[in-house]
């Protein structure tokens, strides 16, 4: 897909999907980098399957942050420079009978951004995939975990099946969540977040 038919995409969706970001070697790297660092990262007590901060433990990920191919097309997707933000590891863990509820990435004043998340596993209806809310990106929502009105079987909500390797991007005020993982698959991803950088100071 062009980078013309992404960015018309991304504009009216608030989301894109890329199949086959990460070649097979990149996508055994990246999966190996994050096994080999999450025993020194924290993890959230709210949320137990997420790990921020990776790039504060483990230098490639500071690498990847910075200087990955991703950031040149998020720059494109946004319109602006960008500032790297966080690499963080997110899972679905077999069994769990919660996901993350619906929200947006942006916070108080800093409203644009976007963020990259790839799949280190496949990731689909029963192990609980991401869904978006198509169009949100466009409405005026509070950023709170647990927005109302939006669920797997809301009008605009797409569930995002995914393999190992495929990547989406997220517009920062799209809603997304995911739900309980049901069966006895992990659901694993890594994500790189960037802010526009003309939000600093706003």
């Amino acid at each position: 897909m062009s980078l013309e038919q992404l960015k018309r995409d991304f504009d009216r969706d608030g989301y894109v999907v890329l199949r086959g970001f990460l070649s097979p070697g990149e996508l055994e790297e990246l999966r190996a980098r994050a096994e080999g660092c999450l025993g020194e990262a924290e993890k959230g007590e709210a949320y137990p399957g997420v790990v921020k901060n990776l790039n504060k433990v483990d230098p490639w990920f500071e690498d990847q942050l910075q200087r990955g191919r991703q950031r040149e097309l998020i720059s494109a997707l946004l319109e602006d420079d960008l500032e790297p933000a966080t690499a963080a590891w997110f899972a679905r863990l077999p069994g769990e009978t919660s996901g993350i509820r619906p929200h947006l990435d942006a916070v108080g004043h800093r409203q644009k951004g976007a963020t990259i998340w790839i799949a280190l596993d496949r990731a689909d209806r029963e192990n609980g995939c991401l869904y978006y809310a198509k169009g949100t990106h466009r409405r005026e929502l509070p950023s709170v975990v647990g927005l109302e009105g939006f669920s797997a079987e809301s009008e605009e909500a797409v569930a995002i099946e995914v393999e190992p390797g495929d990547a989406t991007i997220h517009s920062s005020l799209t809603v997304h969540w995911s739900e309980a993982n049901r069966s006895r698959r992990s659901r694993q991803a890594i994500s790189y977040f960037y802010w526009a950088a003309s939000t600093e100071g706003e």
